[in-house]
């Protein structure tokens, strides 16, 4: 499959507004280069380092950017349209703030050249010194010390579990999974989340996602990890948005719900979590920036939760609720 790699240049007040567009578009995952950050290390007296590469001296004068991947197919070429007619408005908007150049620039990458560029990086590593996460790609050594092996192909999806988010969210799972239940993994990407519950003893997950493409690598992820019929169902959609794909998923059936998304997307989903869980089902909820923390505990304690756990690595906060 072909990517569309799309980079939009603006200025360090531009990103801000930018992310929060794509946001809305359904566009959660970007790659940042914001020369503001860049001048503000540079400019910390703070800071004794006897060395630091002079490259980084130069990222300071690069033009801020925001750079997205969209599948090469119908959903993501609407999305790129809807990008630039993004674009076009915020032009035309006349804002009193510097937003730089506002330019799209367009590149085609494959699969091949996705994967060339990071799968050096993705190596096998454990989590919570239960699961270990190996990509399809690489050898695990000693597989007779008691971990459970999750093989990943996260393809363009994301979600290798090595961001602190996924870690987080794994951790919990593993903590508070009892053998026999029901998940539903809301924005699956590559699925992970999903098939790590399964393998730890979850009788049958229900993945969702908003990306086609997610959806496609989800099933392939499980049947590399020997996951097959109906123990793991993943459906395409919006479960805010689409009443037949809430009918589908099913009510008061699930007892965890996991989700990784961001704290914004969370509260926004948050009123079906009571509708698709059991009485004392849980959520655990990860990819919260910790700014937001509590306007997502506050959320959840509104619509009935009680809040079980909370735990951060980072800036990065997880919160594990239980549905009174």
């Amino acid at each position: 499959m072909n990517w569309t790699e799309v980079s939009i240049y603006t200025t360090t007040n531009g990103i801000e507004i930018i992310n929060g567009a794509l946001l809305k578009l359904n566009i959660n995952d970007a790659v940042i280069e914001d020369a503001g950050v860049y001048e503000d290390f540079l400019s910390d007296e703070t800071l004794n380092w006897d060395y630091f590469d002079e490259s980084i001296a130069k990222m300071k004068d690069i033009e801020s950017c925001i750079k997205v991947y969209l599948a090469d197919n119908d959903q993501g070429r609407e999305k790129l349209r809807r990008i630039y007619d993004f674009i076009e408005n915020l032009n035309k908007d006349n804002m009193d703030i510097d937003l730089g150049s506002l330019r799209v620039e367009t590149k085609t990458l494959n699969d091949e050249d996705w994967a060339n560029n990071w799968k050096q990086y993705f190596k096998p590593f454990a989590v919570a010194d239960k699961i270990v996460i190996k990509p399809s790609w690489e050898d695990y050594e000693d597989p007779t010390d008691g971990k459970i092996i999750l093989e990943i192909d996260p393809g363009m999806s994301f979600g290798t579990g090595q961001h602190h988010t996924t870690r987080l969210c794994i951790e919990q799972i593993i903590k508070h999974l009892e053998k026999d239940i029901s998940v539903l993994d809301l924005g699956c990407g590559s699925g992970i989340l999903s098939i790590a519950a399964l393998l730890l003893g979850a009788k049958e997950c229900v993945g969702v996602d908003i990306d086609e493409n997610s959806v496609r690598i989800a099933k392939e992820n499980a049947l590399l990890n020997n996951i097959c019929g109906d123990r793991f169902t993943v459906y395409l959609g919006d479960v805010t948005e689409d009443e037949a794909l809430r009918d589908k998923i099913g009510y008061n059936k699930y007892d965890m719900i996991a989700i990784n998304i961001i704290a914004q997307i969370i509260m926004g989903m948050s009123h079906t979590f009571p509708k698709f869980l059991k009485k004392g089902g849980l959520v655990i909820a990860s990819g919260i920036i910790s700014k937001f923390k509590q306007d997502v505990i506050d959320n959840f304690e509104s619509l009935g939760f009680q809040i079980i756990e909370v735990n951060q690595s980072d800036e990065w906060v997880s919160i594990t609720a239980k549905l009174l």
